[in-house]
């Protein structure tokens, strides 16, 4: 599955970046209306297949060798002529493999399986191709109960490729879902996934006089990095899902395979550099006076559940050095970052453990 929500991921910001009307082309950004000109388009192959066999002359048809299988002999003829047509390799092996893949498929649309067929990759073909038939349940059974978990999230994911491609990395679009606004009742202008913003100018200059006298990180991060979409990309943000749980609370859980030091967003929330630290909703920085006020700003992965200091993570909150995304002003600023500390599982609960007493900003504070 992997394969085909990354591929969901590129076509739909090629989609929301290119999507037009010129005079030469007319595009769409509409991605339901792509998926289902592709639908009819890749129904067809199969059709034309079909159609094939049943124009065929059985007197001239050769006499079908080997045993007997679940296809006639005229349907084995026109799959050929058609595969020879469309430029695919025709031997006896290859023939088979194609046969079988092509009914499946054409099941699975009559059964409703709609998005993973739309994204569907190599890598999912071979799957079908290799999927043993004795095993008791079903290929179709088995992509119909993918279809059942993932479709919500890759239609979610769509909508979140569209954003990402228009320049909105804020994550705000988390607040169309229904069970999410519901729960958070959040304005979008408290909802930041992008960046950590500093709370006055006046700290901010106050910060980079004094931060010469604190060690700081070695290593400075771009933040266009951040959006990057490859199979080798460390950055898995845009693959976070909000789901509801049985208490009623929202637990964050990634769709994809996550590795260790992993990049899974911006932990929303304004810098300071104060005195006045909050000491249930802030996190202390590598500074004596700086630190990450989360009262009045919060995004994705600030739902994310926490437990008591030293309890059990599998993210870590991480202080990292970005240059400024305003081409203007030359310089460095700060962004909390979480990291994965180990391998995360597709759908298994990111949490968090807290450095200190914090959790009356929390809403999904772990027992202890």
């Amino acid at each position: 599955m992997t394969s085909i929500i990354l591929d969901c991921v590129k076509l739909n910001y090629v989609i929301g970046k290119y999507g037009q009307q010129t005079k030469h082309i007319h595009a769409t950004t509409k991605t339901k209306e792509v998926r289902e000109w592709v639908n009819q388009i890749s129904q067809l192959d199969y059709a034309q297949a079909v159609y094939g066999a049943e124009l065929l002359d059985t007197a001239t048809l050769p006499a079908a060798k080997g045993p007997l299988d679940e296809f006639t002999m005229a349907e084995k003829v026109a799959t050929k002529n058609f595969m020879e047509e469309a430029g695919y390799g025709t031997s006896a092996a290859n023939q088979r493999l194609w046969r079988n893949l092509r009914k499946n498929l054409f099941q699975m649309r009559e059964a409703g399986i709609d998005r993973i067929l739309f994204y569907r990759t190599k890598e999912f073909d071979t799957h079908c191709k290799e999927y043993p038939k004795t095993n008791e349940i079903t290929l179709l059974d088995t992509v119909l109960s993918w279809e059942d978990v993932y479709g919500p999230q890759i239609e979610q994911l769509e909508k979140r490729a569209i954003k990402w491609s228009e320049g909105d990395f804020t994550g705000k679009v988390y607040l169309d879902e229904p069970h999410v606004a519901q729960k958070l009742e959040v304005p979008g202008s408290s909802w930041n996934d992008a960046v950590n913003m500093w709370i006055s100018r006046d700290e901010e200059s106050a910060s980079r006089l004094a931060e010469p006298k604190v060690g700081l990180p070695t290593q400075l991060w771009n933040p266009y990095d951040n959006h990057t979409i490859s199979e080798l990309s460390k950055n898995k943000s845009i693959f976070l899902s909000l789901l509801p749980t049985d208490n009623g609370h929202l637990s964050v859980c990634p769709i994809v395979p996550v590795r260790e030091g992993d990049f899974l967003g911006v932990f929303a929330g304004m810098i300071r550099f104060s005195e006045n630290f909050d000491p249930f909703c802030g996190i202390r920085g590598p500074g004596q006076r700086l630190w990450l006020d989360y009262s009045q700003v919060t995004g994705t992965l600030n739902q994310m559940r926490v437990s008591q200091p030293g309890g059990y993570a599998n993210v870590r909150l991480q202080w990292e050095l970005v240059n400024k995304e305003d081409e203007t002003q030359l310089g460095v600023s700060w962004r909390v970052s979480v990291r994965a500390d180990r391998a995360i599982m597709p759908f298994q609960e990111i949490i968090r453990a807290a450095p200190q007493k914090e959790h009356a900003c929390a809403d999904h504070q772990l027992n202890p």
